[in-house]
Order: C-alpha cells, then structure tokens, then sequence
C-alpha cells in the first residue's frame, strides 16, 4: 500500500474517532475570501424568453419541476441557456443566483482552457513529456517512470499514474509525488480518472509562465468574458489546484460553456482557437462508463444529442453543453451524483435528448402566453419571492413534523393532526412556541462530544480545514424584533448565527472558519416529536459550498403542565438535557463513494486478506461500515450550563466580546441586519 493511500486511512480512522484541530497531513493556511460585493467589469448574458428562442416554455417547465421536485436532487440553482440567452433560471431557496458556488471538478474544463492557451501561443505541445518540462526536478532514475508521459496522457486522464487524489491530504509537495510516482498502466492506454492529472496540468502552466495558472488565466479567459468574481484554491506550494477548488458563479459557468460552443469566439472575439475547441470536445478516449462513454480534454462527451459534452463536477455542478441546437442546462447542487450517474443527470440528459428546439422564435398566441405563466409561477414559488416580511419567526404548529430514527440511513418522516385546536383554549401556537423561546432565551448547553463541527465533514476534508468542534450550544431570541440565534462555541471561537424561519427572507450569516469566510445560512423550525418532546430543527446551508448540515435539537424530559386532555409544552423552565443529532446532505452514501474513487476501501480490505475475512466473519468490517456512517450522522449529548450569567472573556467570529453582551437581547452592536 502506498503511503498516501496509509495517509487517507489514518485521515479516516481520525474522524471516526473525532479528533478535532490539526489533524490533516498538509500544512493549512487561510484562503478563501468573503465572497465579495463588488462586480466592477462584471458582465450579464441577456435575458429572452424561451419561445423566443424557439424554446417551448412547456419543455422547460417540466425539466425545472422535475429536478427541482426530486427529493434525491437537491438542486441548489439552474440556468437553461439558448443562443447565448438566458432563457430559465432559478435559485432554490435560500440560494442566491448571484453568488458564486463550488464547482469541483467542473473546473478541469477550465484547466484544459488554459492548456490551450499554452499552446495556441506556441508554448507548449500535446506531444511534449512531463520529463523533458519538469527536467530539473526529476532525476534520470525518475525519468524510467514518466519518461513517456505526455501532456495530451493528462488531458484524457490516461497518465497510468498511481498516485491520484488522496495525495492532497497525504503531503505538501503533490508534484514531486506524481513525478515519483510508479505506472498503473502505459500511458495513453487505459482512462483512469484522476484528479492529479489535471493538477499537474496547472503544474505545468507554472512551471512555464512563472506564475500561477488562476493567474495566468485572468486576463486571457476571465476579463474578455467578464468573470470578475472568481476563486480558486492552490495546495501549500502556491500552484492552483486544476482539478478542483474554484468558486464560480452559475452565470459564469454558463459564459465558459457557450465559449465552447461558439468554437471558442466569445462577445464577436476569437479568445481560443476553433481548432482547439473541436478538438477538446471530441471523443478522445472512451471512459467504460455507462453514463459517460466518452472523454475529450479535462470534459466528458456524450450520446444524447449529437456532438454534446459536459463540463461535469461531483454533487452535480455542471454545464451540459449541446451544439446541434446551441443550447445548454447548468447546475449547481448537493446530491450524490458522481461521473453524471447520479438521477439530476439522468433527469437533464433525457430531457435534453427529447427536446425540440428551433433556429426560429416561437409566435406568441395566448397559450403561448399560459405556458410561460406557468413557468414564471413555478420559479417564483421556488425561489420563495412571495416570502411575506411581516411574518413572524414561529408560526401556529398546524403540524407536528416527526422524525423517527429507524436505524437506517435515512430517517423516516410522517405527518400527525394537528392539536393546535386545544392549544387555542389556553393561546396561539404563535405564542406556545414564543414561551418555549423565552425559556430558552440565554441558556447554554455544554457537550459531551467536542469532536464535531458546524461545518460538514466533506467541506472540512474538501478544503483541508478541520473543526476544532463545538463544545457548548446556546440560545437567544429577542422578542421584540422577532430575531433567534444559535450562540456556538467552536473552538475558542464563538459564533452568533442568526436562524431564519422558511419563508422568511434568507439572512446570511459571515462563518470564519479558522480565517476562511463561509455564507451560512440557518432554517429553523420548531415542532415536537413522537415523545412529546420539543424539536428545534436548524438546516445549514453553506450557500457557496455543496454540502448542507442538519442539526435537530431535542430537549430533554420535564414537567409539563396539563390542562385538560391536552399538554401545553412551552410553559416551563428549561430543561436539564438536551440530545442532537446531525446529519449532512449528501450523506454518508456520498463519502464511501469517494471513498471507493480514492481506491481506500478496497485498500483497508485488502490488508492481509486473511485477517480481513476472519474479521468479517465476525461482523468487524460492518462495525467499520457503521463507524463511517456514524461519522456523518454523530449523536451528541449536552447538559445545562449552570454559570451562564457569570461574565466571561470570549472570541465571537475573531473578535472579543463579552458573554453578557452577546446574549443580551439590548445588543445592537453587533446585530446583524438583512
């Protein structure tokens, strides 16, 4: 076994065990930025509507209820684009459309715009060996290995190279790794994905020009289409990432795609060569992948229409590129779809190879008229537009939202009548969930799993920044402006996350996470469960990111008081102890299907066959498998704190503060407006 692959496992058994802090392989250092508010130089595609695209609305209506309707979708925004229009879009709420998102490896497609830069400026060839670029740092004795590797074996992902993703969390220096690395295959002869291919391809735009390849791409691809608002991560020896780690925003997304389709001329400007651009989307290998056949240079082609090709990321970041009728489909979502086999791509694709689509404008009669009605209504109602300000943050309980852990991956969820008709003879459901606020208002609960964090786990392993986990869980509402909060202790690190309730207009909190700046925001909605016990349900939405992390909060047994046949569960004190249980979205299905990508499950198998399979007979492997699952989905137990008036010196999101203040429903220093 490799040690990177010994590196992914000690990585694994970590979390399993909840270790918290610097538990990562390779050096951390802050980079992500706030998103940021200025879009100076920033351009817009222009808006049409779908018939006069010659597009029916009908189409399009059903594509968009379809994705936005499948619970194993989790569509997070989409773009439908026709001849350079925008023609449908939407941002499921709370997300924004103008905010950017992680692509993962959608950007390869990127990266292997930059290749052709290289080229078309005669500074590079396909045929060029990484051997004769990286001459200085590898030693003849390397050369036997890489020698006949060239730079079109890592364009097509067939490098043969062993050493493939895990090495971004085994090491520092990932290029001296893959020169080192040994031969799986020949190279040029068997498509293996690999994310390393596509960060020795940036590697190399460095190793030529100087400078980083998100540099380097700026004024040659990001300024002439108007991308102002972009990032992309590099690894600790400052060279960008290529494979993954750039946040882009879906219209942006949409500009690169149509560069493709328009032979590489963009806004009446030839930026890339029509001769790269037919040869990048062309078939260059085939992949033996039923869902994606074929591969070109850092993208996927496919057979639902003819010539068409996806700038394709996992989770479902994508741009479904299809010439025959210069259309495309963009998606930025949280599901568990990986190499487009997932239902979003299954659900995009058959659409798309059904749909008709004309070179001319649909005439517009009054049915015409009804149809786009009815898709403007549908977005809407999805985006949330008729969110009404007045509401207030807890409604009546018209239903009692249940979740009831059944032991299996995903929990069971059921709708019980609703008792709000007893609760009026006392007061409003309206005012039974302000007495439970009330009486939760200030209380603080001390955990007894520090190992977990507000991040989700794959966002932590994705940018190699890990929890420093959350020891205590507060709370504070201020009646007065209807405004609820999450006080968090991550760390040293306090933060006040403002919590919304669906329909209300999205607030999005600023989490610093060990100096990187995250978009948060919190869905919060409160019912009880099967045992009568209260539920604070929180969703956590990192609007820039992938992945969301669910945390119901359920508090602990106590006295109720009875009035009649019918118990009124908000007049009470609080209660002593409070259980939570997380979850993420995707879930742990997800991670073992990285997990089987980065090859470790197969590679903890595969230690001493022997020893393993007399393991399994023993249930050892499953106990594994549930460890891993457990993982995802953590239970944590907290008691009342019971100095929560006493004055202490605490760090909120960097800077000092004190715990009175903080939870003081007075404090308007630092409350956080729409």
């Amino acid at each position: 076994m490799a040690k990177h692959e010994r590196d992914v496992i000690k990585l694994l058994m970590k979390l399993i065990g909840h270790k918290t802090g610097d538990i990562s392989n390779i050096e951390f250092s802050a980079q992500k930025p706030m998103f940021p508010d200025n879009s100076y130089g920033e351009t817009y595609l222009p808006r049409s509507t779908p018939e006069e695209m010659g597009v029916d609305s009908e189409a399009l209506l059903n594509l968009f209820k379809s994705l936005y309707e499948n619970n194993s979708c989790h569509i997070h925004k989409l773009m439908a684009v026709k001849d350079g229009h925008v023609i449908g879009e939407l941002a499921s709420y709370p997300f924004d459309m103008n905010i950017w998102h992680v692509t993962h490896s959608m950007c390869k497609s990127v990266t292997g715009m930059a290749i052709g830069f290289l080229i078309s400026e005669g500074k590079l060839k396909l045929e060029d060996k990484i051997s004769s670029i990286f001459s200085s740092r590898i030693n003849p004795l390397q050369q036997l290995f890489s020698n006949s590797i060239t730079v079109k074996n890592l364009l097509t992902m067939t490098s043969g190279v062993s050493f493939n993703e895990s090495g971004a969390i085994s090491a520092d220096d990932w290029r001296k790794l893959f020169l080192e690395a040994s031969q799986k295959n020949v190279p040029g002869s068997v498509f293996e994905y690999n994310s390393m291919n596509s960060y020795m391809l940036s590697a190399i735009v460095t190793e030529i020009t100087g400078i980083s390849m998100f540099e380097y791409l700026r004024p040659r691809l990001f300024e002439p289409l108007g991308i102002m608002r972009v990032f992309w991560e590099s690894c600790p020896q400052g060279i960008t990432k290529g494979g993954w780690g750039m946040f882009l925003r879906i219209e942006d997304m949409a500009k690169l795609g149509q560069l493709y389709l328009n032979k590489g001329m963009y806004d009446g400007k030839q930026i890339l060569p029509a001769e790269w651009v037919e040869e990048a989307t062309k078939l260059q290998i085939e992949t033996g992948k039923e869902a994606s056949p074929g591969y070109g240079f850092q993208l996927w082609t496919g057979d639902d229409r003819p010539g068409s090709f996806t700038f394709n990321g996992m989770l479902g970041q994508n741009v479904y590129c299809y010439p025959d009728i210069n259309m495309m489909i963009i998606t930025n979502a949280g599901n568990d779809d990986l190499f487009q086999a997932g239902n979003m791509s299954s659900i995009v694709r058959g659409a798309m190879a059904r749909i008709e689509a004309s070179n001319d404008p649909i005439p517009v009669t009054d049915e015409v008229i009804e149809k786009q009605r009815r898709l403007y209504e549908f977005i809407d109602k999805a985006e949330h537009l008729d969110m009404d300000s007045s509401k207030t943050f807890f409604g009546g309980w018209d239903s009692k939202s249940i979740s009831m852990n059944k032991g299996r991956a995903k929990a069971v969820r059921k709708t019980v009548p609703s008792q709000r008709n007893n609760i009026r003879k006392i007061t409003s459901g309206n005012m039974l969930q302000k007495r439970f606020l009330r009486a939760i208002n200030g209380i603080t609960y001390d955990m007894d799993d520090k190992g977990v964090g507000v991040m989700p786990l794959l966002m932590q392993v994705m940018h190699n920044n890990f929890t420093n986990g959350i020891s205590s869980i507060g709370f504070e509402y201020n009646e007065n402006k209807d405004m609820f909060f999450l006080i968090i202790k991550e760390g040293e690190l306090y933060h006040r996350i403002r919590c919304t309730k669906r329909g209300q207009k999205p607030v999005y909190n600023h989490l610093n996470e060990h100096g990187e700046q995250y978009k948060l925001s919190v869905i919060t909605e409160l019912s009880t469960d099967e045992y009568g016990r209260a539920v604070l349900r929180n969703e956590f939405y990192f609007v820039e990111d992938s992945t969301a992390r669910v945390m119901n909060i359920y508090f602990g047994k106590r006295e109720p008081l009875q009035h009649d046949n019918y118990t009124d569960y908000c007049c009470m004190t609080p209660p002593e102890n409070i259980g939570i249980r997380f979850d993420e979205i995707p879930g742990s299905a997800m991670l073992f299907g990285i997990l089987d990508q980065f090859g470790s499950l197969d590679q903890i198998k595969g230690i001493n066959g022997f020893v393993v399979n007399w393991l399994n007979d023993y249930g050892a492997m499953d106990a594994l498998t549930l460890a891993i699952r457990d993982t995802v989905r953590p239970k944590l137990h907290g008691t009342i704190h019971t100095d929560v008036g006493k004055s202490v010196n605490m760090e909120y999101d960097g800077r000092s503060s004190d715990i009175k203040s903080i939870l003081s429903n007075d404090n308007e220093a630092i409350m956080e407006e729409d």
